[in-house]
């Protein structure tokens, strides 16, 4: 095979192509073009950071690789500009002096961007603290025994965890597209598979930067009563009033007889009252929606129930009469067991044969309360004219036929999330149907009684607990918002999807919650999975004496906070290493790492509290027989900042240049005069 040399013209090509380079980096125009490019982007950073706090500038700019490859350019531009003028004269020395400056200074900010740290130390009243939390986290990863055998703390100790660094950015994940116009795409997120290795696999689908729980399914409505008018255009000129209905699981000896959790109510002032509950049967919707009476009430009321998909209905004071009768020819029977004027109740009793008999309790003024009996397919409600029994003396408790005589309306979740409504006033019910959750406005009628009333927010779920919903950004500090990332964990073909709930800066390194850690089942293994926050141990412990508030006077706004400090040795707190230092927000402290020798800075930066005795947190923290009033949890902030020296240099170099280019320039380069000729 041949052997390709390179000819004297290809060498000068090459050699051209390189000059040509080195005068392009070393150019004017490329100066002006970084510097102005530069100059904008910082402008709008600083714009950026004041909208959304200085976490977020980090991450969408600073923390970026093309600003990083923009100071990298302008470097190079800047030493390429001072080289290709290589070998200087004396008179240079100030434009030499300036360059260097500025690479040092370019230098210290590379460094500080690679290495920095910006961290949260929490310390209780009495206690010391050498953990300082960041504003990111990573996955751990620990293989466990297949069993639950052992401990869990013994377990994850046989073998160091598996960190799977995580970066997320500030921000809710869904939010990227409907924040205020930035490329924030541009920054680097950890999504998809992050881990993937001897048999486990984990990938993240989402991210919430903060969240909450709520109990679901909740229903919040706007409502616009009106007494005695008709529901029309004139309703919406009342006020709208907020009803905010939650039904909630239930987990006492009865929650078998409330599988779909304990209903909920609120009654206004007007009078009007909205009760709210739910159900999976589709058959119970159909007896929900056909429940009006048809018929009169009689004196004790009047029962609608719905059986293999027929209607019957009954007067009460008939069914005294025969209390055992056919529901047609769905091959049911009823028994009537008796009707209670004390909660306006009946009891009924349904038969079926080669099945139980199932018992039935149907009240009049608490339907959400009703007892159906879905074994048999039977539902039903009851009416009671409250209004004139009132007028008599036969019941006795006349506080309960006043509630009952009252409007109500009666929402049902049904099956799919879908929502149903009636109206009732006594004698008679109103208005029987759908439920728009889209926010259109619904007119309703009950008796000479009307309301207007729209779902301004449902969350609808298809058994009663907590649903999970990302909280808007807000700018500040990463103390107390829940992170919540949904991830799909694989171990050895086995995969799980669910959220995760990030543990936060703890001072009091408590053990993980159920939702803080999640166990998927391997082949022979286990392998959980839990998100901290990135910890950094500062080497020396900082020791809070005593945290000092001050309050507005007439108010509970904080005019001033400060904490009392001692800094001591790393493995000793008896060693003090400096004592009785004060930081406030305004009033930062700078100390070293005996150690490593970094040299950290100290801000207050919150606080949290107080708390007193009696309360749970003070009796763990301070004890309860503890002679302290009252105890607070200060929040500091440590930054590192390991090009800080760096840039005090390049700063002082870039003044002494320009000191030297245009004050000194004259006293130390005075050209020498030179006779003419003639």
């Amino acid at each position: 095979m041949a052997r390709c040399n390179r000819t004297p013209s290809d060498r000068a090509a090459a050699l051209r192509w390189a000059v040509g380079l080195f005068r392009l980096l070393a150019s004017l125009q490329l100066a002006v073009l970084l510097i102005g490019a530069l100059a904008v982007l910082l402008a709008w950073a600083t714009f950026v950071e004041s909208r959304y706090g200085a976490a977020t500038v980090r991450f969408g700019i600073y923390g970026t690789w093309w600003f990083t490859a923009l100071g990298v350019l302008l470097g190079l531009n800047i030493f390429c500009a001072a080289a290709i003028r290589f070998p200087w004269k004396r008179h240079q020395t100030g434009f030499v002096v300036t360059h260097l400056g500025l690479l040092v200074l370019l230098a210290g900010f590379l460094l500080g961007r690679v290495g920095g740290i910006h961290a949260t130390l929490p310390i209780f009243e009495g206690r010391a603290n050498w953990k300082a939390f960041e504003d990111s986290q990573h996955f751990a990863l620990s293989i466990l025994p297949p069993d639950d055998s052992s401990p869990p703390d013994a377990a994850e100790t046989e073998q160091a965890p598996i960190v799977v660094p995580f970066r997320a950015g500030p921000f809710n994940w869904q939010d990227y597209g409907k924040l205020f116009p930035f490329p924030w795409r541009l920054a680097r997120r950890d999504r998809g598979v992050v881990y993937d290795r001897d048999g486990i696999k984990l990938e993240v689908l989402d991210y919430y930067a903060d969240s909450k729980k709520l109990s679901a399914p909740r229903l919040e409505l706007k409502v616009n009563p009106q007494q005695g008018s008709s529901p029309a255009a004139g309703l919406s000129a009342e006020p709208w009033l907020p009803v905010s209905l939650v039904i909630g699981g239930h987990g006492g000896p009865q929650a078998a007889m409330h599988r779909f959790g304990m209903n909920n109510r609120h009654t206004l002032s007007s009078g009007w009252r909205f009760v709210f509950w739910m159900t999976d049967s589709a058959a119970q919707i159909e007896a929900f929606a056909d429940s009006a009476p048809r018929g009169p009430l009689g004196s004790h009321g009047r029962i609608v129930l719905h059986a293999g998909g027929e209607r019957f209905e009954f007067a009460v004071d008939q069914l005294q009469k025969q209390p055992r009768r056919a529901l047609g020819q769905t091959g049911r029977e009823l028994e009537f067991l008796g009707f209670d004027p004390r909660f306006l109740a009946v009891r009924l009793m349904i038969h079926q044969k080669n099945t139980p008999s199932r018992q039935m309790v149907l009240l009049a003024d608490m339907p959400d309360f009703n007892r159906q009996d879905p074994d048999h397919g039977v539902f039903g409600a009851f009416w009671y004219d409250a209004v004139q029994a009132a007028a008599g003396d036969e019941t006795p408790d006349q506080r309960t036929l006043r509630r009952a005589a009252l409007p109500r309306v009666d929402i049902l979740q049904g099956p799919g999330g879908r929502l149903y409504y009636r109206t009732w006033r006594s004698p008679q019910a109103g208005t029987i149907g759908p439920l728009p959750a889209d926010g259109r406005e619904v007119a309703a009628r009950a008796a000479e009684n009307a309301v207007a009333f729209y779902v301004e927010k449902y969350l609808p779920l298809d058994a009663p607990g907590t649903i999970l919903l990302p909280v808007a950004f807000s700018k500040g500090g990463s103390q107390g918002k829940q992170r919540q990332a949904r991830v799909r964990l694989t171990v050895d073909g086995n995969s799980q999807e669910f959220f995760l709930e990030g543990t936060g800066a703890d001072p009091l390194s408590s053990r993980p919650t159920a939702d803080q850690r999640k166990v998927v089942e391997g082949k022979g293994r286990r392998v959980a999975i839990t998100m901290p926050a990135d910890e950094i141990d500062i080497g020396f412990q900082v020791y809070l004496r005593r945290f000092n508030r001050k309050l507005d006077p007439g108010t509970s706004q904080a005019s001033h906070y400060s904490s009392l400090v001692d800094f001591c040795d790393r493995r000793d707190r008896d060693k003090r290493l400096h004592e009785q230092i004060t930081i406030t927000p305004n009033g930062p402290v700078d100390f070293s790492d005996p150690q490593s020798g970094r040299s950290y800075r100290l801000f207050q930066e919150s606080f949290r509290g107080p708390w007193r005795r009696g309360h749970p947190l003070f009796d763990e923290v301070a004890g309860a027989d503890s002679d302290r009033r009252q105890l607070f949890l200060s929040w500091l902030r440590v930054n590192y900042d390991p090009g800080r020296g760096l840039k005090y240099a390049g700063s002082f170099l870039i003044v002494l240049g320009i000191v030297i280019m245009y004050y000194m320039k004259a006293y130390f380069f005075k050209r020498t005069k030179t006779r003419c000729q003639v």
